[in-house]
């Protein structure tokens, strides 16, 4: 199974119930962000998501525990690829791993172009999200630092850096994010992020040597 660029999304299905299960979610979270988008997220219930994606409220809450879970299922979705990507191929360096995972999320980004902008909007619209919204840039940081770490000089001072490193790209890859946001999403967001990480790639840690 694959996101909408192609990405390996993680836990394939291993059967019907599961595959089921995946659908409903990607569901809900369409039908909720369509009634976030119109009315604003503080003004939408869990049973008008629920209501209109004909099911119980209970039925909601054995896919997401919360309203803002369903908000951030691409997020989360996101998560786990990039951890799945950000597993080294054959010969690969860990900033090499590193570089293609992320070029691989913007292009997923540029296909979910219209999501990204709807998602964008209801966070700069509802401050209480902010919070959960940098908690998914720390657990991408989380495993960006354990891919560079994992690659990095057996030495406290790689294991620093590449945590360092790994700060500097989150920060750097929202600010071409928000740029790329904000022309309407439009120009190549790839390309965008092959020029922040070439700028950043100084900063990657010693490699360990093979």
């Amino acid at each position: 199974m694959t996101s909408p660029a192609g990405l390996p999304l993680p836990g394939e299905p291993s059967g019907l119930r599961e595959r089921k299960k995946q659908r409903a979610q990607a569901e809900l979270a369409r039908v909720a962000l369509e009634r976030f988008a119109a009315r604003g997220f503080d003004a939408v219930t869990v049973e008008e998501i629920a209501d209109a994606a004909d099911i119980s409220r209970r039925t909601f809450f054995r896919y997401f525990p919360t309203k803002e879970d369903v908000l951030f299922a691409r997020r989360r979705e996101q998560t786990e690829v990039l951890r799945e990507l950000l597993a080294r191929q054959p010969g690969e360096g860990a900033w090499a791993a590193v570089r293609r995972a992320l070029l691989a999320l913007a292009e997923d980004h540029m296909v979910q172009r219209e999501r990204v902008l709807r998602e964008h909007a209801l966070l700069a619209q509802t401050p209480s999200l902010l919070a959960r919204d940098l908690e998914w840039d720390r657990r991408a940081q989380e495993a960006l630092a354990a891919a560079l770490e994992g690659g990095a000089a057996r030495d406290a001072a790689s294991r620093r850096r590449a945590r360092l490193c790994a700060g500097a790209l989150v920060g750097a890859l929202r600010t071409v994010i928000e740029d790329w946001i904000a022309s309407g999403a439009k120009g190549d967001l790839a390309k965008r992020g092959e020029e922040a990480l070439d700028l950043l790639s100084p900063l990657a840690p010693k490699e360990r040597a093979r």
